[in-house]
């Protein structure tokens, strides 16, 4: 199965390539690519933990690390400053960006912090709601409803295409943006494999593609076959970008049955069945790794250009992972 890249933005020539290729550009030069994505810490906590999980992954030669922004609807700040410091450790950094709680002027403002830290693979998604609550998205005008309106937008800025700001803008009369200097952000986004019906998980994707996204990685997902259906079906609706399958290493029965619960993740029986019958924690890291790193295998052999691994409070166990996938 072949991925088309697409014309995906170049490297800033104002950073090491190490630290700011585009993802595409990895993409194209990579036969495969392994990497990660963490949460940042709670509002105001140390950051230690998050630090000593990006060391542990950058032993690992990752390719790059994701910062999550608001994972399920939680109060987390501290994305863009992360994706600084991944950076500075010379790993590649795809910062998580929503668009839920902004006007469309303060996206532009936001994205222009990210530009100026030299932040330039960018997670453009709608954001979730606060748990429990199924949708109060701001519908109101000056607004985005949808993902792909946001890549719409930061498409636009890679063309250098800004927001009108009236009593501010001279001689732009007739103008529908104000021009500006282009940003070269590499765009990301949200695939769902597992969404129902299929046509409408393909056609929102579509919409992003037809938007300017650059590359996909997919919710957590554990089906080889749920993955290849989806990308064949992406393939024949015009949207050929590469999309990484994202995955978590499972290794308790509680941990499956919390993902099922509150991300409603499909987790394959034969995993949920091997779990249960651990009786110590080592036993359960190894039947996950065991069942992870045959799925990844399985992935790889279906044309997915790499594996994008989710890590909470695990980042040794993914480490592993890591190991065995080189």
């Amino acid at each position: 199965m072949l991925f088309a890249l697409g014309d995906g933005p170049k490297a800033s020539p104002r950073s090491s390539p190490a630290e700011q290729d585009a993802i595409t550009d990895l993409l194209t030069r990579k036969v495969r690519t392994i990497s990660a994505e963490v949460i940042p810490p709670r509002n105001g906590a140390e950051t230690e933990q998050i630090l000593r999980q990006i060391d542990t992954l950058k032993a690992e030669d990752v390719d790059f690390i994701s910062v999550t922004k608001g994972a399920g609807g939680s109060l987390r700040g501290g994305t863009l400053p992360i994706a600084q410091l991944i950076r500075q450790r010379g790993i590649r950094s795809l910062a998580h960006f929503t668009c839920r709680d902004y006007s469309i002027a303060e996206v532009e403002n936001a994205l222009v912090d990210h530009h100026y830290f030299g932040v330039r693979n960018i997670l453009a998604l709608r954001g979730d709601p606060p748990d429990g609550q199924t949708d109060n998205f701001d519908h109101s005008p000056g607004r985005h409803t949808y993902a792909y309106e946001l890549v719409g937008q930061i498409a636009a800025m890679n063309r250098g295409e800004y927001l009108l700001r009236p009593g501010f803008d001279k001689g732009v009369e007739g103008l529908s943006h104000r021009p500006g200097t282009k940003t070269d952000f590499c765009i990301g986004v949200a695939a769902y494999p597992e969404d129902e019906p299929l046509e409408r998980a393909v056609e929102h994707f579509r919409l992003k593609v037809e938007s300017g996204a650059h590359f996909g990685i997919t919710q957590m997902l554990y089906s080889v076959e749920a993955y290849s259906r989806f990308i064949e079906a992406s393939h024949k609706a015009g949207a050929r970008i590469p999309v990484l399958p994202g995955l978590r290493v499972i290794t308790t029965l509680a941990t499956a049955e919390r993902m099922m619960k509150k991300f409603h993740v499909k987790v394959p029986r034969k995993l949920m069945d091997a779990l249960a019958q651990c009786k110590t924690k080592e036993e359960g890291i190894e039947r996950g790794l065991e069942f992870t790193i045959a799925l990844c295998e399985q992935m790889l052999k279906a044309g997915a250009p790499g594996i994008h691994v989710f890590i909470m409070n695990d980042a040794g166990t993914a480490a592993r992972l890591m190991q065995a996938l080189r």
